[in-house]
């Protein structure tokens, strides 16, 4: 289950750099995730998988092992 202030690894696939997040808003096709001061808005792509992108670089979360 998400949560609002929940830490996340966001890894982006562009540099496979794996940094943490935290979810500061819940909407209901995804969330966004602040990295820093920086926001990015992830939607859902598959079940436990949500994607976005950020400054022509893409960012994926699984809230799934």
């Amino acid at each position: 289950m998400i949560t609002l202030d929940q830490r996340v690894k966001v890894h982006c696939t562009d540099t496979d750099a794996i940094v943490d997040g935290v979810i500061v808003r819940i909407r209901p096709q995804g969330f966004d995730v602040a990295l820093g001061e920086l926001i990015i808005h992830l939607r859902n792509h598959k079940p436990g998988i949500y994607v976005g992108q950020q400054s022509g670089m893409e960012f994926v979360v699984r809230t799934q092992n």
